[in-house]
Order: structure tokens, then sequence, then C-alpha cells
């Protein structure tokens, strides 16, 4: 059936149905992508990243060559323009993303993106343009729960157990969280003795970086920290700390995307009043540019994986890529 299904999907492609489809039923809509990392796929870095947030880039390439034929990609700048009324966006109109600040987004994204002349946007977790270390502690703890005792070790550290009720993912949030509200040096306290890691190059961007990025890549919030702010206990201060953060280094201090696609009311509620009045979350829906929409309502975002969904065993397949895309739901 699954061998069948995956004939059927490609004949669909090659004949144009699948396109057609899409340039039917999407028109009005804007997909927004999200990517995180980009990576030589021989490379130590890929090797230890974490698979379903990173891309080859080979892989990532063939994406951009994907997107580049059935989206009319615009920038933020466009995006703007037409949820303030200014102007209209094209047809099936795509953005692409990235999350964090990976110093591979300006090594390896950037150069895919310069060659086929496509601008983006980076939602910056601000505060690691200024980490003092190689390592970010989000690698380390994703590093450190992979471990089978990691979870445990960490809570133990944390001195915190699972409240009644709460989910794995919640849990596994408000874990973040707590990190995420320390001072570097006293999460570094915590994480370096249960990772053990040799010291390396540098993984996140730093000030300089930034400026390399432009004109091709804009800057956005992604919190300070990059904790999930809905489970912080200080988040405006958080919220407050990022867009101060990106009117130091000029980047658009009004568009913000929530780290961990973490959000609720309250969260939205304090990301307006800290100044941010455009919000993507992670919520794989396509916005209708046929609507207005509420201010408070955010964007959603579809991530891509590189992997069994997009995917065959010579890479990224087109056909896979389209039914991964093409009928995702539209915003009411």
């Amino acid at each position: 059936m699954s061998m069948a299904k995956n004939v059927l999907r490609k004949l669909l492609y090659r004949t144009g149905a699948l396109g057609l489809v899409h340039r039917l039923r999407n028109r009005d809509t804007l997909t927004v992508f999200m990517f995180h990392r980009v990576l030589p796929k021989q490379s130590a870095e890929y090797q230890a990243a974490e698979k379903e947030f990173t891309f080859s880039v080979d892989g990532f390439g063939q994406c951009l060559d994907f997107i580049q034929r059935h989206y009319h990609v615009v920038s933020q700048a466009d995006v703007t323009a037409h949820l303030n009324g200014r102007q209209r966006l094209p047809r099936c109109a795509g953005l692409i993303t990235f999350d964090d600040g990976w110093r591979d987004t300006l090594i390896h994204a950037l150069p895919e993106l310069k060659k086929r002349n496509l601008p983006a946007v980076l939602f910056l977790a601000t505060e690691v343009v200024d980490l003092a270390t190689g390592d970010w502690w989000q690698d380390q703890l994703v590093e450190l729960l992979a471990q089978k005792e990691g979870l445990s070790s960490i809570k133990s550290a944390l001195a915190i157990r699972q409240l009644p009720g709460e989910s794995r993912s919640d849990e596994l949030r408000r874990i973040t969280a707590m990190l995420g509200a320390l001072e570097e040096s006293q999460r570094q306290a915590i994480l370096q003795p249960l990772v053990s890691r040799l010291p390396g190059a540098r993984q996140m961007l730093n000030r300089a970086d930034l400026d390399l990025l432009r004109p091709w890549i804009t800057i956005a919030g992604h919190g300070h920290s990059h904790a999930p702010l809905s489970h912080h206990p200080r988040a405006s201060d958080d919220l407050a700390a990022c867009r101060a953060q990106l009117q130091a280094i000029g980047g658009e201090d009004a568009v913000l995307s929530f780290p961990h696609g973490a959000y609720d009311a309250t969260t939205l509620q304090q990301a307006h009043t800290a100044g941010f009045s455009m919000c993507y979350s992670s919520d794989p829906m396509l916005m209708n540019t046929t609507i207005v929409r509420s201010t408070l309502a955010p964007l959603g975002r579809i991530h891509i994986p590189e992997n069994e969904w997009t995917c065959d065993g010579q890479g990224i397949a087109a056909e896979k890529l389209a039914t991964f895309l093409f009928f995702r739901s539209i915003e009411k």
C-alpha cells in the first residue's frame, strides 16, 4: 500500500496535478517555513546535532529550490506592510525563517540563499550574541536529556519534581524555563558537571556576525534566553531584554517568534505590552491573506524536517515535500 501511495504521489507531482491544487487552494495564503540548523552532512557538527532540527547543506538547497518553484518568496518587510494594510502579498506567498541564532545560519545557510537571491528572517535568542563560551546551554540540555538518566539528573540538580497531572512536555518546558531564568554562569554551574564536553568552536552568532547576515536576513526576536515564555517565572523581563537587545543591534524590535512554540493568552499579552506587535507561533497553519487578523493572533509556521516525511533514498523528494506542505490548515 505504501509503495502504491508513493508511486501515485510521484505521478501526481510530475504531471503537475499537485502543483495545480496548491496554486488554487493556497493562492491567498502565506506559508512560513521554519528552519533551525544547516550543516555539511559529513561534518562532526552534523553528526552531533539534533537531527529533527538539522538540515544537510545539500538537502537545504533542494528544499529552497522547491520553495522557489512553488512560492513567491517575500521578506519580513513585505509581511509587515501587508498586515499594516500598505500592500498585498503575492499569490502563494512564502516566508523563510530560521530560529535561535546558530552560526551555521551564516556559514552554510546564507550562501544557499544568496545563490537564489532569497530573503529570510532569523528569530534570534538575543542573549547568544554575547555568550562567553562556545557552547549554548540549550544544546547542552538537549545532550543531557538524551542520556539515560539525564532527566533525573537535571531534576535533581534543580530540586524539582513532576507536578500532579503535568505532561512530560510541560515538565520539560518548566525545566527549560527554570534554567533560562538563571544567569549564564549559574546555568553552566549546573549543566557542565552533567554534560562532559571538550571545548569547541563557537556555536552561536556574535554581534559582528549579524552585520554579515544583512541585507539578506532580517533579525527579529526569539526571546532573550530562549526559555519557553509560557512557563518562564519572569517572562516580561525576558521579553523586555529581548526587545532592548534588538534595538541595540538594529533588528526588527516589533517582531517575535515564541521560543519552543510555547505561548498562551497571558504570554501573548505580555509580548504586546513589551512592544512586539507581530508574533509568530510554531502552530502549523497557513495565514489567510484575505482576512483582517486580530493584532493578538500569532502567525503560524511550518517546521520542515529532513527525514522520511520529506525524503526518499536520494534526498529531498519534491512529491513528499509537496504533500507535507500543500495541505496544511488555513486559518479561518
